[in-house]
């Protein structure tokens, strides 16, 4: 069997590693086309079926024989199957998010739903809400036929439960990005973000920090990838396979990133699940000091601390997906930016140690004292719990915090 994904641009994608999850062999390449190819690659093409993606998935709908009714009804595909010299569209995005909700229990039922954009996606987002019993409306840069503008969306604020991003805002590489101000909505419920690249979104991000309900867009690729393998090989596909799919994919690409007071054990911890999982480690501070060329007390002592603090934000936009275990130094929280940076591929692990057990050394500018980091402790508890994921006490050995950390993304030390 030999499958594809097309679109423009494609740049990175986890298609290829999905399909060869479920499918169990090596057959899906990407297929980055221009419009005016599109023609000639249907006339051409020897693949058995794709998937499609931005721009075409309506375009491509003038190309195909048949349609599912779903497809029909949406207006648009996603899924192409070519065979005996035809293609047949359908449309697995509809399906891949409504059972995202489901499993993530995003309440839509009764509500009133934002839907940002007005591309392919969209539209099977439409499907799936009203089958759901939300209604909603479209948003689009530019007020058109059916679909309101931004302006008017924060005018009628109040009016929304539900925002789904269906736009490629915030879409990596520029994952500093948000379609929209989540704060100016004064009653949402949830927020769900299609995008699968970064895992969270800054718009998650935000939701996440004002306590909204969200998801993103990478359980939506998987499920949406098992229904058109459905349909690629004419067969039903064991659905349980999902979480094992998406738990592999995370052990390759999610970082674990450990934040924390000094002296409580992130780096002994990290060190450990590198070590034992074969993950690459990142000791955020000794990046700093190799780009200082000195330590971080003379840092502090001749550039002051805003000077640090600024290139250790640089450090953490640079940090991207590579199933690494990264070690933050205990100041890192202080700087919201850098949170949002750190968590777009990664989960964030609070290890808190007692106080008590914590320790001052000369080494570090603003934890000299048993007084010092006392002090400290007490202001910066807050920004841990609310930066963190998850917390793993650490007041017994370093062994059972690693452990606990492994437990929590389904591995063993």
């Amino acid at each position: 069997m030999k499958l594809g994904l097309i679109g423009y641009p494609l740049g990175h994608s986890w298609s290829p590693q999905i399909h060869s999850f479920f499918l169990k062999e090596d057959c899906y390449d990407l297929y980055e086309l221009k419009e005016e190819e599109l023609e000639e690659f249907f006339r051409n093409t020897d693949l058995d079926g794709f998937n499609v993606t931005i721009p075409y998935k309506q375009k491509v709908m003038e190309y195909l024989d048949t349609l599912s009714p779903s497809a029909e009804t949406i207006g648009a595909v996603n899924t192409v199957v070519h065979r005996n010299g035809a293609y047949a569209g359908y449309n697995t995005d509809y399906e891949g998010f409504l059972e995202m909700l489901k499993e993530n229990g995003i309440a839509a039922e009764g509500r009133h739903a934002a839907i940002l954009g007005t591309g392919g996606v969209s539209k099977a987002i439409a499907c799936a809400l009203l089958q759901l019993g939300a209604s909603f409306d479209f948003v689009s840069r530019v007020k058109k036929p059916g679909a309101i503008s931004y302006e008017e969306l924060y005018e009628k604020q109040a009016d929304y439960q539900l925002l789904v991003n269906a736009t490629p805002v915030g879409m990596s590489p520029r994952t500093d990005c948000a379609p929209v101000d989540v704060s100016r909505f004064s009653r949402l419920e949830s927020v769900v973000d299609v995008i699968a690249n970064p895992l969270r979104t800054k718009l998650c991000f935000d939701a996440w920090q004002r306590g909204i309900r969200f998801c993103g867009g990478f359980e939506m690729l998987v499920r949406q990838a098992l229904a058109a393998d459905r349909y690629f090989t004419d067969r039903e596909m064991d659905r349980s396979q999902v979480k094992a799919c998406m738990d592999a994919l995370l052990k390759e690409r999610r970082n674990l990133v450990l934040i924390g007071m000094p002296t409580s054990g992130k780096s002994t911890i990290a060190k450990m699940i590198a070590e034992k999982t074969g993950r690459p480690l990142i000791e955020m501070d000794q990046i700093i000091e190799e780009r200082l060329g000195t330590t971080i007390r003379e840092c502090f002592e001749e550039k002051g601390e805003a000077y640090f603090r600024a290139l250790e934000t640089d450090v953490c936009k640079e940090v991207g997906a590579e199933g690494a275990v990264i070690s933050c130094g205990g100041g890192v929280i202080k700087n919201r930016e850098n949170m949002q940076y750190l968590s777009a591929n990664g989960m964030i692990f609070w290890i808190d140690r007692d106080p008590e057990l914590l320790f001052g050394s000369k080494d570090r500018p603003l934890s000299r004292s048993k007084s010092d980091i006392e002090t400290l402790y007490e202001q910066r508890r807050s920004l841990y719990e609310r930066f963190s994921d998850i917390r793993i006490a650490n007041n017994a050995s370093m062994e059972q915090a690693a452990s606990a950390i492994l437990a929590a993304v389904g591995e063993t030390l």
